[in-house]
Formats: structure tokens, C-alpha cells, sequence
């Protein structure tokens, strides 16, 4: 209520149309993509690994480093790191999730980009309210996915993108 996802409050919102759940989330994953500002050939460091943005990333030939606490596989067969420390110096940008928030990564990786001028984007359930905040303060850009989520029913959804200043020129 302080801080609604509106436009006077630097929220630009993107709808996401009616369609099944994995449609609605390619159509999420494209807008949040959008937020790197990558060019083919660069490396995205992906904290809290889904597939539909890998898939994004993939159709815009822009490498990728999945990144999950749970490890694992992809939907493609690549192996998930789970240091997201140890990665860094290997990306160009970072894109995380909001649970970085809950899990204790958020202000170490926030730190990091501040000195090393490596784009932070949040994309974000967890702390969607949160992060906008952060904006020109190491975070670059914020995808907010407020309650109720886009999944949940089949129906139309919005996201909120915002950019900090510095992202918007």
C-alpha cells in the first residue's frame, strides 16, 4: 500500500495473455529478458533456475550459467551450479530470483555488482513489493509479480517491469 506497481511509481506494466501455464510463462519470461539489455554472445548468470527464461535466452543466442541452491540438471541436460559466487566472474549480467531475498544471497550479490558494473536483474514473486527499491542501487531493472500469480488461472495477467534511471537511458 506505500508503494503500489503503478506508472506514477516507476511500475511500466506488461500484459500477459489468457493461454495455459506454460504459454503465459514464455510470454513472462520473454518480458523479463527483455529487462538484461544483452547482446548475442554475452553470458547471463541465471540465480533460481527456470526454464522458460533459459528458453528466452536461448532464442536470443545469449549464454547462459544456471544457478540453483538444489543443483541438478536442465530441461536441456546442462548441469546447475550452485555456487553463485564462484560464477560470477563469468557472466556479463546477472539475472535472480526474488528468493535470493529469503535465502540470504541477495546482499552479497548486490554488493558485487555494485563494484563490478555487472547489470542486476530481479525478477520476482518473493519480494516483488521489495526490490523496486533497490533500483540505481545495484539493481538495474525488476520484473514484480505481485499476488495473485500469472499461473494460476488461465485467464489474462500483469507484470510490472521497472528500469532504474541509469537502465533508462
Amino acid at each position: 500500500h506505500v508503494r503500489p506497481h503503478t506508472p506514477e511509481h516507476g511500475a511500466l506494466p506488461c500484459p500477459l495473455p489468457a493461454g495455459s501455464s506454460l504459454e503465459k510463462s514464455r510470454a513472462r519470461a520473454r518480458a523479463v529478458v527483455e529487462l538484461l539489455d544483452v547482446r548475442p554472445g554475452q553470458t547471463v548468470l541465471v540465480v533460481g533456475v527456470v526454464n522458460s527464461l533459459l528458453e528466452a535466452l536461448r532464442a536470443r543466442a545469449v549464454s547462459y550459467i544456471p544457478c540453483d541452491l538444489k543443483g541438478g540438471t536442465t530441461e536441456w541436460g546442462e548441469p546447475v551450479a550452485t555456487d553463485l559466487h564462484a560464477e560470477l566472474g563469468r557472466c556479463d549480467a546477472v539475472l535472480a530470483s526474488g528468493m535470493t531475498l529469503g535465502n540470504g544471497s541477495f546482499e552479497p550479490l548486490r554488493t558485487h555488482v555494485l563494484g563490478s558494473g555487472q547489470r542486476l536483474v530481479m525478477f520476482a514473486q518473493t519480494g516483488s513489493a521489495v526490490l523496486p527499491w533497490f533500483l540505481g542501487a545495484g539493481v538495474s531493472a525488476v520484473c514484480a509479480e505481485p499476488y495473485p500469480f500469472f499461473w494460476l488461472d488461465g485467464g489474462p495477467g500483469v507484470i510490472h517491469r521497472y528500469r532504474s534511471a541509469e537502465a533508462a537511458l
